[in-house]
């Protein structure tokens, strides 16, 4: 009797050795990870566009008067880019100004042909829509900067077409 009462309570008390063991649930709170500064993206796409409009301009006399001002378009950007860089993190801002604004390795198409442009073009389309996405991680002055970036991109393609 003394086993036949010892069953029954180790089974009513849920110590049964045929049964599932007990789920714990547990709760694990994650946080975001932090915003990503788009800044260096954004500087390292305008510096490349602007070795390509140097490149193309050196190699394609054809469209060199077309294209030197949207090149000095892009240069003030880089600038401005470089500028704010600096105001938040001086020792970036440094390496972005020591970085080349030239690359003779870089090869382009000859010729005023209209694939060149289309790829200018497709640069400049590439460009705005990098711009365009920073927008939601912006403060006020970096979101004005951008926009107006963002502008003189569309106005770079319309030049382009």
């Amino acid at each position: 009797m003394l086993g036949a009462g010892t069953a029954a309570l180790l089974a009513t008390a849920g110590c049964n050795p045929f049964s599932t063991p007990t789920r714990v649930t547990r709760t694990v709170t994650a946080s975001a990870a932090p915003a990503v500064d788009p800044m260096l993206t954004l500087t390292a796409i305008t510096r490349l566009h602007v070795v390509r409009l140097a490149n193309v301009i050196a190699a394609n006399k054809p469209v060199a008067a077309r294209l030197t001002p949207l090149l000095k378009d892009r240069q003030v950007h880089l600038a401005q880019l470089i500028a704010e860089v600096s105001r938040t993190s001086p020792q970036a801002g440094a390496s972005e100004k020591a970085k080349p604004t030239s690359d003779p390795t870089l090869a382009v198409p000859t010729g005023a042909s209209p694939v060149l442009l289309a790829a200018m073009k497709s640069d400049a389309a590439t460009a705005q829509t990098a711009f365009i996405d920073a927008f939601s991680l912006a403060s006020r002055y970096r979101a004005a900067l951008f926009g107006s970036i963002a502008a003189c991109l569309a106005s770079h393609q319309e030049a382009l077409s």
